[in-house]
């Protein structure tokens, strides 16, 4: 069965669902689980908050508090997260080998054409990946 699970997360509900899978499927079968985002190389720089509260945060930190507030939510698991510079289903798929995963969890978007079954992330991963791939239904 399934000892190490990677899932992807991108800030959306629909992101949320497939990472809500992946907990219960971890729990379930006692696996560890890897919650990994993608951000852009880029790495932006965003003011939050107001007055005293200011803060600035990359790209990369919003997606690792982001991150670590649902590990929290999971603190049943052995869990792990990571924020890697590039593109998601590269990084999903890097992270799961490096990782030493079994199974990537990722979910599906609405989009047009061809990537309307799955969706392009999804379809990537897919495609590229050496274990197994879980593709949530989120919509």
């Amino acid at each position: 069965m399934y000892k190490k699970i990677v899932a992807g997360y991108d800030g959306s509900e629909r992101a949320m669902r497939a990472v809500e899978e992946a907990a219960d499927l971890a729990t379930a079968v006692g696996a560890q689980l890897h919650l990994v985002s993608a951000c852009d190389k880029s790495d932006k720089i965003h003011k939050i908050g107001e007055s005293s509260d200011q803060r600035f945060l990359s790209d990369s930190e919003i997606a690792m508090d982001q991150l670590t507030n649902i590990a929290s939510k999971y603190s049943h698991l052995n869990i792990s997260t990571a924020v890697t510079p590039g593109p998601p289903a590269k990084v999903l798929v890097n992270e799961a080998e490096a990782a030493g995963a079994d199974l990537i969890i990722v979910g599906n978007r609405h989009v047009q054409g061809i990537s309307r079954v799955l969706g392009s992330v999804a379809e990537d991963v897919a495609q590229r990946a050496e274990c197994a791939v879980l593709i949530a239904k989120t919509a």
